[in-house]
């Protein structure tokens, strides 16, 4: 019965679906803005788009300006950011709303064909109801207003931004770049954002620092082969500190806490999983006898939903995890692990996946670096 039931509520859903969208299209064909957020630069009064009272359509003119005077999206962000210029987040009032122009969002600008004064509607649609994919409509199936809205950019500025646009792309185009030894594990210390490779340096800066400029952040910056010599010197230090019995004691002792204290998590998450599984149900009962609308029951599964697969992949987390060690055997592999890499001159790719952890860089360019198996701050400035 409850496959049968979710089978209908799908149907019903994606009849509801083609309704909607059947009428914001009718909307669309009127010459009437069906979204709910304005392009930026644009305000939205009684359907139609009028221009900001504000300083975002020059914005916009001079994100067109510089695109075509030679600078790339992430140099106009960088621009914009250093000046102070709020962004397309912020002026709509979103509250995660972030404190640096991104170049996705200057790209998304400068493609964007409501600058031109056309009304462009259903430039993408779902697939179904049952996925959140959006896949982009063919221009000729599109619905577009000619004229509907006074222009930001002239046509002409647009086009020759678009052809741009494309030679630059087919310019630009390389292989992909290579992954460094500590992409991924290296971040500083004061933003936490993660630290980029720089050639040059042949070691890694403050990805803040090297995108937007010192305003947001400063280098923290550190060199490749000072920190892999530090690392190899360390893991073996620690390959000969395991030989020690009262060292390897507290190791097991701390490997069984965290063994039980993984038990009892996966405990409460099976606790919780299996009563919101209860709760849908019970949910879609009421909604099978017509005690609560389809609207009703979106509203009270959308929350419970994202809550369930959050929890299930928390879960399968942890089972993966224990399954994976057990309290003696997690030990002594480490141990054979760290004997068979003292024989090794070079650090590894395999051997930085399987003991560190993170690494976080401070401003005077000293290291904290999380073993998986310790945690100790080894190079300093």
């Amino acid at each position: 019965m409850f496959g049968l039931y979710a089978w209908m509520y799908e149907q019903e859903s994606q009849r509801t679906s083609n309704r909607i969208k059947a009428a914001l299209s009718s909307k669309a064909r009127k010459g009437e803005f069906k979204g709910s957020v304005p392009p930026y630069g644009y305000r939205l009064i009684s359907g139609k788009l009028v221009l900001a009272e504000d300083d975002t359509p020059n914005n916009v003119k001079r994100i067109f300006r510089m695109y075509l005077e030679g600078k790339g999206f992430d140099a106009i962000a960088r621009t914009l950011t250093r000046e102070g210029c709020p962004t397309p987040a912020q002026v709509i009032g979103k509250k995660n709303a972030g404190l640096y122009w991104q170049g996705t969002s200057i790209k998304k600008i400068l493609t964007n064909p409501h600058y031109v004064g056309d009304l462009v509607q259903g430039r993408q649609t779902t697939v179904n109801v049952t996925s959140k994919v959006r896949e982009e409509v063919p221009r000729e199936k599109q619905i577009i207003t000619e004229n509907a809205h006074q222009a930001l950019i002239s046509r002409g500025d647009f086009e020759a931004t678009q052809q741009y646009m494309e030679g630059r792309r087919r310019l630009e185009a390389k292989p992909k770049a290579k992954k460094h030894l500590f992409t991924n594990y290296l971040y500083c210390a004061d933003c936490a954002k993660a630290l980029w490779y720089v050639h040059y340096r042949k070691g890694y800066v403050c990805g803040n620092y090297y995108k937007y400029g010192k305003h947001v952040c400063s280098q923290h910056s550190v060199k490749e082969m000072e920190l892999i010599g530090v690392i190899l010197a360390d893991i073996r230090k620690s390959a000969e500190t395991l030989n020690k019995n009262e060292v390897m004691g507290r190791l097991e002792a701390k490997t069984l806490q965290a063994r039980k204290q993984a038990e009892k998590q996966m405990q409460s998450l099976q606790g919780r999983i299996e009563k919101l599984k209860e709760q849908k149900t019970g949910i879609i009962r009421l909604l099978a006898s017509g005690t609560i609308t389809e609207t009703e029951y979106k509203e009270a599964t959308e929350s419970g939903n994202a809550e369930l697969y959050s929890l299930q992949d928390q879960l399968k987390g942890f089972q993966s995890l224990q399954a994976n060690n057990s309290t003696g055997e997690s030990i002594v592999r480490l141990k054979k692990e760290l004997k068979q890499f003292l024989k090794l001159s070079e650090l590894t790719p395999e051997m930085v996946h399987r003991f560190i952890d993170r690494i976080e860089v401070q401003a005077d360019g000293s290291v904290n670096i999380h073993y998986k198996f310790t945690a100790t701050a080894l190079l300093t400035a």
